[in-house]
């Protein structure tokens, strides 16, 4: 009798068990049938030149929005991507149209027939090569080979512990339709590397830009105005602003972007780095990282500058180290702006650290703040992995959510501790 009663408790708790994990299964919210108006408003949606498919899917927080237009179709992951592919599409009307002229055609006709080439390894062999393009199509400006150090220091910095293998930030995803992978940008000389600077200020765009299609035009463009001696003469009419959190740093390396060599433009940051008392080996490994581009190189740089004067600078540096890809390098970007922003208008922030997959700030009086750079929030397991962090502790506990947090995941954190501020991206 004693043994049936175990028996008879041990299946109620077995079933109460698998009832119980059955319900937390249940608690966690679907992901699926979102609409891409839910993250944007109509005019990112929908224009004259592109239209947005109506369903999205989420991924780590964002959703990817496909868009289409008789120039292409690319996918653009998160609502700061759509806007930038949406800012592009001019462009490719104003191209089409001069590259349609007399004039244009010639001058493409000379770039085919003596294309500019520069040898791939210019970042391990950067005396002759340089040497080369001075006593041939011309001068590269001497900071261009600054550019992440030179082989020798590449090799030393090998021996001492630079493999170039490190943990992605986010859980890895295929890359967008349209996406091009990241190009060297040292692949021209000088004039020509002016011209296509020259063509994507007057174009409204990113010249490090990883549309693909567009990048193979500023390409050709920037040939033909190098070899063709074809004028930069275009402007174009409104581009749609970036975040809003984010517009003020990103216009101005932007602005760098088209003024600076992408040499020059590391000297100044480097120079930048230095003052917040980071040097070495870890700015050289960040500069090494494709993925932030002379532009997000800058954009990281200036924003933490804007947190000020405080401790945990190195361990951002070192934390963008790890960028796997664009959205990753955006995202810790975005993760310090939304820091510094807090620090503007609520308290003053006074630390900062990587912690894992996200960055932490920390305030005099012992908040723990963390940023996250999302466009929706649900209540899904990485959500409540993160909010169970162990190692995530302060006398508060808040979140700076971007975008959305749903009532139930907002429910949830509360619950768990953590003060939530959302919609921080777009409050204007």
């Amino acid at each position: 009798m004693y043994m049936r009663q175990i028996s008879l408790c041990t299946l109620v708790s077995a079933i109460a068990f698998v009832a119980v994990g059955a319900a937390n299964a249940r608690d966690y919210e679907s992901l699926s049938d979102l609409n891409a108006a839910e993250f944007a408003p109509p005019a990112l949606l929908q224009s004259p030149l592109h239209n947005v498919d109506e369903k999205v899917t989420l991924e780590g927080g964002l959703p990817r929005f496909t868009i289409r237009s008789k120039y292409g179709t690319w996918q653009a992951r998160g609502r700061e991507m759509l806007e930038i592919r949406v800012s592009e599409l001019p462009a490719f009307g104003q191209l089409d149209s001069i590259s349609k002229t007399d004039e244009f055609t010639k001058a493409a006709g000379k770039a085919i027939a003596a294309p500019v080439e520069v040898a791939s390894d210019l970042l391990t062999r950067p005396v002759d090569t340089v040497n080369s393009l001075a006593s041939g199509i011309g001068n590269m400006a001497s900071s261009l080979v600054n550019m992440a150090g030179s082989a020798a220091t590449r090799v030393s910095d090998t021996v001492n512990g630079d493999t170039g293998v490190q943990k992605p930030i986010l859980e890895p995803v295929s890359m967008c339709q349209g996406t091009a992978a990241p190009r060297t940008v040292i692949n021209g000389p000088f004039g020509y590397h002016a011209a296509l600077r020259e063509w994507a200020q007057k174009l409204k765009v990113d010249p490090y830009t990883n549309n693909a299609a567009l990048s193979d035009k500023l390409d050709d463009f920037a040939a033909a105005s190098f070899v063709g001696s074809f004028p930069v003469n275009i402007t174009i009419g409104i581009v749609v602003a970036p975040l809003s959190y984010a517009v003020q740093f990103n216009q101005a390396a932007q602005l760098e972007s088209y003024q600076l060599s992408p040499g020059d433009i590391e000297t100044r940051n480097e120079a930048r780095l230095k003052k917040m008392g980071v040097e070495g080996l870890a700015v050289r490994i960040l500069f090494r990282n494709s993925y932030f581009t002379p532009t997000l190189q800058t954009s990281l740089v200036l924003a933490l500058e804007s947190l000020g004067n405080i401790p945990g600078h190195a361990e951002v540096i070192a934390f963008a180290s790890r960028a796997a890809s664009d959205i990753e390098a955006r995202y810790v970007i975005n993760s310090v702006l939304l820091l510094a922003r807090h620090g503007r208008e609520g308290t003053p922030i006074i630390s900062v650290r990587g912690a894992g997959n996200v960055i932490a700030g920390a305030t005099a009086d012992g908040k723990l703040i963390v940023p996250m750079p999302m466009d929706y929030i649900a209540w899904i397991k990485p959500v409540e992995d993160f909010a169970r962090r162990a190692d995530l502790n302060g006398s508060e506990r808040w979140v700076l959510v971007a975008g959305k947090v749903t009532p139930q995941a907002m429910q949830e954190l509360t619950n768990l501790g953590w003060h939530v501020a959302d919609n921080m991206a777009t409050a204007r």
